[in-house]
């Protein structure tokens, strides 16, 4: 047996999970059991547990989509890992548990001076922020690219990648201090979307032409809007709905000026195409043991805290990640 962070979410009391006693997972041919050191927190946690993360809902299973930690055991058909390794992962069944089974293929060995927080920290946000960036989006120097919830954690590691790329970097935020932190981060001008209007803002930036790429994990009427701040030939790449609300268009809203709506999902990839994430991973962690890549943790919470966590992200009160040990 094995301690676990529960999915139960109650409305009223603001309870998103509970601390239970679950069996060890069992350990697959081509998968590692590793022992959790650092785990981290993801908003799609709270849509996850919620019911609205990819309009999926499970009664009851164990959230958390990355982890750090050591190797306790290997499986038959498993290379290049053995008991003891540092690593990260992606668990196949939620990575908020002392024990975790994780594909090999969705494995990665950290580098010396990488920890395990700062591993766990950024996993989940810069696999995706680097595929947003190099594959999704295919970001050339010095082009003009607005970022949506810039100040959250894929935001942040976007933030960098795009400045490494010498962007124009646009970005929208929710209040004074989140704006000052990603202009440390890079970002040419920061947009405060409670008192400002983006859509304006970004017309009025450019002199009318408007930006070649658009991040959105946010859908909604913020998705609608974003379609109009893009150039002739530019991209939009969703990636999420926070508002809860999928984004709506029309096909003559693309055809006309050549532009094109691109989707991007992490966990397809790795559900789907597992080896696929591994150069982007070990590219990740490669810029996080150079400090060419950074990350932000905000708290360091216990899993008997866990609910604090869930609940600092669902009211927009947290910047950068969260990370839970067991």
């Amino acid at each position: 047996m094995m301690k676990a962070v529960i999915s139960d979410y109650c409305k009223k009391n603001n309870q998103y999970v509970r601390l239970d006693e679950v069996s060890r997972p069992s350990l697959g041919q081509k998968e590692v059991l590793i022992k959790v050191v650092t785990a981290s927190l993801n908003f799609a946690d709270v849509s996850a547990i919620k019911g609205d993360y990819h309009a999926l809902r499970e009664e009851v299973f164990i959230p958390g989509f990355d982890c750090a930690g050591v190797v306790m055991d290997v499986g038959e058909n498993v290379e290049g890992f053995s008991q003891g390794d540092r690593v990260a992962g992606f668990p196949n069944g939620g990575a908020l548990a002392e024990y975790v089974s994780v594909n090999s293929h969705l494995t990665y060995r950290l580098p010396e001076n990488v920890s395990f927080d700062s591993a766990a920290s950024i996993l989940s946000i810069g696999v995706t922020a680097y595929e947003l960036a190099h594959k999704a989006a295919g970001v050339k120097e010095s082009e003009r690219v607005l970022v949506h919830a810039a100040a959250g954690g894929v935001g942040l590691t976007l933030l960098q990648l795009l400045k490494r790329k010498q962007a124009k970097i646009f970005g929208t935020v929710g209040n004074e201090q989140k704006k000052r932190l990603i202009e440390q981060y890079g970002a040419t001008k920061a947009i405060l979307y409670r008192s400002e209007d983006f859509e304006t803002e970004i017309v009025h930036s450019t002199g009318g032409t408007g930006v070649d790429i658009v991040f959105d994990s946010v859908g909604g009427q913020v998705f609608e809007k974003s379609l109009k701040c893009l150039a002739p030939y530019g991209k939009l790449i969703t990636y999420g709905h926070a508002s809860g609300q999928p984004g709506r268009l029309l096909s003559t809203d693309l055809h006309s000026t050549s532009r094109s709506i691109v989707g991007y999902s992490s966990g397809q990839r790795q559900h789907e195409c597992p080896s696929s994430l591994r150069a982007s991973a070990e590219k990740v962690l490669d810029l996080l043991s150079t400090e060419d890549l950074s990350t932000k943790i905000s708290r360091k919470l216990s899993m008997v805290e866990v609910n604090t966590g869930f609940q600092l992200m669902a009211d927009r009160h947290n910047i950068g990640k969260i990370i839970i040990t067991p």
